[in-house]
Order: C-alpha cells, then structure tokens, then sequence
C-alpha cells in the first residue's frame, strides 16, 4: 500500500461519522447487491459506456435509496450528510468497485 492510500485511510478513519450511517452498512451491501441481481442484470448493463459510468450509475443509486429509507430527516446540504455520503460513497467503492468492473467487463467486453 503506498504512502497516499495509506494517508487516505487514516482520514477517512479520522472524520467522525454518524452512528447511523455505521449501523445500516449491512443494509447498504444489501442494497447494492439487489441492484446488481434485479436491476442491473447483464442483459442490460451494456448501454453504460464503461464499468466506471455503471459503478457510479449504481452507488448514486443505492445512496439515494438509503437517503429516501433512512436519512431524509437530514438535510442533504449538511456537512453531517456529506460526511455521511462520501463515507457510504468510499466504502462502496472500495469494495465493490473492481467487481462491478469485472462484472461490466465480463458481461460487455472493452
């Protein structure tokens, strides 16, 4: 791990975030991963132009779910919410970001 990951992690570590947010992590996997089975199946995932394009289609939408499910009594231009979206954001892409690419790469080539 280089030296500017290893800073990152420390932030992200450092910044406080809502016990809620860390609460209903399960809820986001499990969010994330209906989408992947009911929504966006391989049969229609190749309208997206990369990988890239469909992993943030898919984070932008499961955070908008979970924000509609469980956070809209916070305002959504708080800092508290925007320290809770790039950690939702971070978390998703950490660990399913190369997946979804596969999953994209496999399905629908380069």
């Amino acid at each position: 791990m280089s030296l500017k990951q290893q800073i990152r992690r420390l932030l992200k570590e450092s910044i406080s975030i809502d016990p809620r947010v860390k609460r209903r992590i399960t809820l986001l996997d499990d969010e994330l991963l209906y989408r992947m089975s009911a929504i966006y199946r391989p049969d229609n995932i190749c309208r997206y132009v990369s990988g890239e394009e469909l992993l943030e289609v898919i984070i932008e939408a499961v955070i908008d779910t979970m924000y509609w499910s469980y956070f809209s009594d916070m305002d959504d231009n708080s800092s508290e919410w925007n320290k809770s979206y790039y950690f939702m954001y971070d978390y998703m892409k950490d660990k399913y970001g190369e997946k979804i690419k596969e999953y994209y790469h496999i399905n629908c080539g380069d």
